[in-house]
């Protein structure tokens, strides 16, 4: 019981840690883009883009590192099965009716699901190679591509933080200390990254369980807290809009670009567990989507389902390990 103990502080240690260092790291690179004369559209859609996946990112290459890639897909799929099922339905619930924007119909859904298919596809009989690593990176290019194209200005609610991020830099001119920080808080998302990685092992250890397991479900519930955060905070102030398009966002950043970055660094292997369970709700979880959003909205009924749905998720995948 006490190495369960030493290693559920781990876990929830090195994630505290990895999300707040993350969120540092982002504001740091704002600042220093823009006292270097990066537009705030620029910054938008690199510096803010990438910080939201930095834990993910990080955590991913140092699991291959450490000979553990069945906790990259686990994480990943976990990650895009809790944004529709957990982080959509309490948006729902909190935001009452969510709308569903044209723009997002036209290019992030069909992308969304194009991103389920190819994950499922890649990793159902072998595992996530460095070639489909570069194609899923490619389909990510094509992803940003669109996105730049069919909108005239780049997700209001990260361009809306730049300018405040903009205007205070105006204020006061960043020196030592924001440098320091950015490079201080690049250190700890490596190291809390590894905590956290060494963490997922020694529970799946203590509990009797595969790393993938705890990856889908702890971990990937841990690493959805930003995206949650967001989209409520969206919902509750009446921007039902960016609540939706950053759950869409995530999943398709999660299936192309965290695994074909990971991959890079080597082959993903699948547990039996994520194949035969996780990628199948994964697939499901897309296609609820799809449905209820055919009439662009969803409602708080519909959120309170998805809900339900996660906890029948999580109650199924602890009876077959």
């Amino acid at each position: 019981m006490a190495s369960l103990s030493v290693a559920l502080a781990m876990f929830v240690g090195g994630l505290a840690v990895l999300l707040w260092s993350a969120d540092v790291f982002t504001d740091a690179a704002q600042k220093i883009g823009l006292a270097l004369g990066l537009s705030p559209f620029v910054i938008g859609m690199t510096v803010v883009a990438v910080g939201t996946s930095l834990p993910e990112l990080v955590a991913a290459v140092l699991a291959v590192l450490r000979d553990e890639p069945g906790i990259v897909v686990g994480n990943v799929v976990g990650s895009n099965v809790s944004n529709v099922f957990l982080v959509l339905g309490i948006t729902a619930v909190v935001g009452r009716d969510l709308r569903v924007e044209r723009d997002l119909m036209q290019v992030d859904l069909p992308l969304f699901a194009a991103s389920a298919a190819f994950l499922v596809l890649a990793v159902w009989s072998s595992p996530f190679s460095r070639i489909e690593g570069v194609l899923a990176l490619g389909a990510l290019a094509v992803y940003i591509h669109f996105t730049i194209a069919e909108r005239d200005v780049s997700v209001p609610e990260i361009v809306e933080e730049v300018e405040e991020v903009e205007s205070d830099i105006e204020e006061s001119p960043i020196g030592v200390v924001t440098y320091a920080a950015f490079a201080g808080s690049l250190v700890l998302v490596v190291g809390s990254a590894s905590v956290l990685v060494d963490s997922v092992v020694a529970l799946s250890e203590a509990l009797a369980v595969e790393p993938a397991v705890i990856a889908v479900t702890a971990l990937s519930i841990g690493t959805v807290l930003p995206e949650l955060t967001v989209s409520t905070m969206a919902a509750r102030r009446g921007d039902t809009a960016v609540a939706v398009g950053a759950i869409l966002g995530s999943n398709v950043v999660n299936a192309f670009g965290v695994t074909g970055v990971a991959s890079l660094v080597g082959p993903l292997t699948v547990p039996s567990t994520i194949r035969s369970y996780g990628l199948p709700a994964m697939a499901l979880a897309t296609v609820l989507y799809l449905f209820v959003t055919q009439d662009r909205q969803v409602t708080r009924w519909e959120g309170a389902t998805l809900v339900l749905l996660y906890l029948l998720f999580l109650v199924n995948l602890f009876a077959i390990t």
